[in-house]
């Protein structure tokens, strides 16, 4: 793993990975498919850690971008920390006498850190936090993102300020004990989800659409209308729009993260910033699965090729969700919108896959148009002519930064939840036969997520067990704006990438 401590010191090991591969096919010497496997580890690791140095230069210059207990035994502690503190305790409290007298010695804490925290929430420190968060998600960014991606964050932000201001401005009208108790609530949610937001890849570029029913239907765009000429004194004639909807239908998924009753009170004082790590981390991965990957096909699926998967079976589970991911619309619905690349890596492959998107590319369209590539055929890209010097490239060139920041003008953007795949574009549960890669384009006007319940997590004592397990959960929707999987055109993937 990198030690590399800037984000300069990053690009440059990227840099040096790409030379080492570019001196390899200069000499004839072809790196083994075991080299690239490994290289694309590395650079896996070496883009988190940019993201990481990235997000982290922002939260020195601005501050954390959290609400945290000011003082106390919980100091440091924001309100997400706290909730996951509140639920352990409760749930202790409540399992036997071995513990209850140790839990129950951590409620006066949680509710002094908890009114400490609310007593120092004010305007200027709601408007400071939603400042931080923005500009924490613009630094974590950096080049691999479109504008599109850091607006629509910036307006979920602005969504929660607006809340927590009117639980505020509640709070100072009135002359109640406990008004503005929902302030910590708010935040807690808040903070998880921009825990989550700033960790996924494929979220922040998709439309967000609330749900307020179970299913919700939302408008497609109108028809086009008929033009005639006109004469003087003569009724113009109209044309009728024709409307169509498309439905979101929100699946739920859960996971729980255990631990075991010998835990005493410092430990867990000590744990709960693990297991929110985890728990944000978990929540951000399996959302960008989804997203790409989900297939309600039990048998044959295009991530369990050759094998039957079930609603119980672990690590592959979430693909059966209820609703088709990107990929599936190019591999399996509209098969016209794949290509078989058969080949290596090559500027052209990033040009043949654009041009199926026919209207849906053009710099007028609307929303904005994304690469996504798997690691391996990200860091093999480095490499290509086109994309290498400051003469072809301009400054943004690979051998200077160590990134692809944008293909043909759009922004590409690579991820571990897009897998090495057979050469039939889809993933062998076994074990694919011929690792190859794969690249994905698509309008993100043309699809919409929906959220019917927001992340949110509860603790369950199992006493049987000897532990308590604290769960998350979410309900999702996915859904694709034309109305018809089999001729949409606004996605396409290139698949059969040899040599990663």
């Amino acid at each position: 793993m990198t030690t590399a401590s800037t984000v300069e010191d990053v690009l440059q090991e990227i840099g040096s990975l790409k030379e080492w591969v570019k001196s390899e096919v200069n000499a004839g010497n072809e790196p083994t498919r075991d080299e690239v496997q490994r290289m694309g580890a590395e650079l896996e690791k070496l883009t988190s850690t940019v993201t990481d140095l990235r997000r982290e230069r922002a939260t020195r210059v601005s501050g954390a971008g959290r609400v945290l207990v000011p003082e106390g035994r919980l100091a440091g502690f924001d309100a997400l920390d706290l909730a996951i503190y509140k639920q352990i305790a409760t749930h202790r409290a409540a399992s036997s006498m071995q513990f209850a007298g140790e839990a129950q010695k951590m409620m006066p804490e949680i509710d002094r850190a908890s009114k400490a925290l609310r007593d120092s929430i004010t305007p200027e420190v709601i408007w400071d936090w939603s400042e931080k968060a923005i500009s924490i998600r613009q630094a974590a960014a950096g080049y691999s993102m479109p504008n599109t991606a850091v607006r629509n964050f910036s307006e979920e932000v602005t969504g929660w300020r607006g809340m927590m201001m009117e639980s505020v401005q509640k709070a100072m009208d009135s002359t109640t004990a406990g008004t503005g108790d929902e302030l910590v609530p708010t935040f807690e949610a808040a903070q998880l989800w921009m825990d989550v937001n700033l960790s996924t890849v494929v979220l922040p570029v998709m439309r967000q659409v609330p749900m307020p029913t179970q299913p919700f239907d939302i408008p497609t765009q109108l028809g086009d209308t008929n033009w005639y000429p006109i004469a003087e004194n003569v009724q113009a004639l109209t044309t009728d729009l024709s409307t169509a909807k498309v439905t979101l239908t929100a699946q739920g998924l859960k996971t729980g993260v255990p631990f075991s009753d010998e835990l005493n009170e410092d430990a867990i004082i000590a744990l709960v910033p693990a297991i929110r790590a985890t728990l944000s981390r978990n929540a951000s991965e399996v959302i960008d699965d989804v997203l790409l990957n989900a297939d309600q096909t039990a048998t044959n699926g295009i991530n369990s090729d050759g094998a039957t998967i079930a609603s119980n079976t672990a690590g592959k589970a979430h693909w059966l969700l209820g609703w088709d991911g990107l990929i599936h619309l190019p591999l399996v619905d509209n098969t016209s919108q794949a290509t078989d690349n058969s080949g290596a890596v090559d500027a052209d492959m990033y040009n043949e896959v654009l041009t199926k998107l026919g209207k849906y590319a053009s710099p007028r369209a609307t929303g904005d148009v994304l690469y996504f590539s798997d690691v391996n055929t990200a860091i093999r890209s480095l490499s290509i002519t086109e994309f290498e010097t400051v003469d072809t490239a301009g400054a943004r060139n690979t051998l200077s930064t160590g990134e692809i920041m944008n293909i043909y003008g759009k922004p590409f953007i690579h991820t571990s939840q897009m897998r090495l795949a057979d050469t039939d574009g889809k993933v062998t549960d076994a074990g694919n036969g011929t690792n190859t890669g794969r690249v994905l384009v698509f309008n993100t006007s043309q699809w919409a997520v929906g959220f019917r319940r927001n992340i949110e997590f509860e603790a369950q004592r199992e006493a049987g067990q000897g532990q308590t397990t604290l769960y998350v959960s979410f309900r999702i929707a996915l859904t694709e704006r034309s109305g018809t999987r089999s001729s949409a055109t606004h996605t396409a993937l290139q698949y059969n990438i040899t040599g990663v």
